[in-house]
């Protein structure tokens, strides 16, 4: 009988243990042998497999890295699992725009077809990122009173200016909800995933750790790393330098316009704004940017947050601002 059919079983469910009882020595230390053998292999398909940014990474919000939906369907080709929709249901209200979907995805073994977990997630579009959005003054529709929205102040941490965004009701909350319904589906699976998988506690680390994690450090190395880059100076302290290293190289290749814009997409920045903010810096666009400077720009993406790329993006946009 295969393993996953002796867990099923004995009556596991969603990474519940095994119940040992009545299991002599010798097939607990079989048992003890093929886990580490097999946290061995999942380490190493971390590594040679899994792309940071693309199959785990730093959701903007969060401290620790999370699995994305491209990582959890490689997960599930690694262990033989599939993952199939067992429920969903959908809430509409075609005057307000509002939509809930809530979905239930289970695991199932490939060969056997047991199922293995499930999962479950919801998305709204009145969660803020579909509800609103966010503009600035030119931007406001006229005869609007500024002063009964609710508004953002961020401040330029080049050059010490303010500036203030205002909060809209979204117009077009129907046009969300197919996107909210693929969210709500990511979330089922990553949550189903991360159970049957039992790679839970990989994602409780910090990023650090979980990088030294995939050297195979011990804790102590990690420790001295992680004192030696608190007391060192950060790239992200000059976010908008783009210096790169002399090269006499050509220009941007398609697969590094195509990271930058992807790395920029999972940081909440749309295409036209970091050509923006490339132009804005560089005063070249994109396309002509070296094979160096594109380099660059990929790293100063990787080490810069969120709201930095967002402050670029209201410095680029206002006329009379410059580098």
């Amino acid at each position: 009988m295969s393993e996953v059919a002796v867990l099923h079983s004995q009556g596991t469910n969603d990474g519940a243990l095994v119940d040992m009882n009545g299991m002599g020595s010798g097939e607990m230390a079989a048992r003890l042998a093929d886990m580490e053998t097999k946290l061995d292999l999942v380490q190493k398909f971390f590594k040679r497999v899994m792309k940071k940014d693309e199959d785990y990474g730093i959701i903007p919000g969060t401290d620790k890295p999370s699995l994305l939906k491209p990582g959890a369907e490689k997960l599930n080709e690694l262990y033989g699992y599939a993952p199939l929709i067992k429920e969903k249901h959908e809430t509409r209200d075609f005057k307000t725009g509002y939509y809930l979907a809530e979905v239930v995805v289970q695991i199932v073994h490939r060969s056997s077809g047991l199922i293995i977990s499930e999962g479950v997630g919801e998305a709204s579009s009145y969660e803020s990122k579909y509800r609103y959005r966010w503009v600035f003054e030119s931007d406001l529709p006229k005869g609007i009173d500024k002063d009964s929205l609710i508004s953002k102040t961020f401040e330029s941490k080049k050059t010490g200016k303010e500036y203030t965004r205002y909060r809209l009701e979204n117009p077009d909350l129907i046009d969300q909800w197919n996107t909210v319904l693929k969210m709500a589906k990511k979330r089922a699976l990553v949550d189903a995933t991360l159970s049957a998988t039992r790679t839970s506690g990989i994602f409780s680390q910090s990023e650090d750790e979980m990088e030294a994690w995939l050297e195979g450090e011990s804790g102590e190395v990690v420790k001295d790393k992680l004192e030696k880059q608190r007391s060192n100076p950060q790239a992200s302290d000059e976010r908008v330098s783009f210096q790169p290293p002399p090269s006499n190289g050509g220009r941007i290749s398609d697969k590094q316009y195509g990271k930058i814009v992807g790395d920029a997409k999972r940081k909440g920045v749309d295409e036209d704004s970091i050509k923006n903010i490339i132009l804005y810096v560089k005063k070249k666009p994109i396309n002509e940017l070296s094979t160096a400077e594109a380099s660059a720009v990929i790293k100063f993406i990787a080490d810069t947050d969120e709201d930095g790329l967002q402050d670029l993006i209201l410095q680029a946009a206002i006329p009379g601002v410059v580098s």
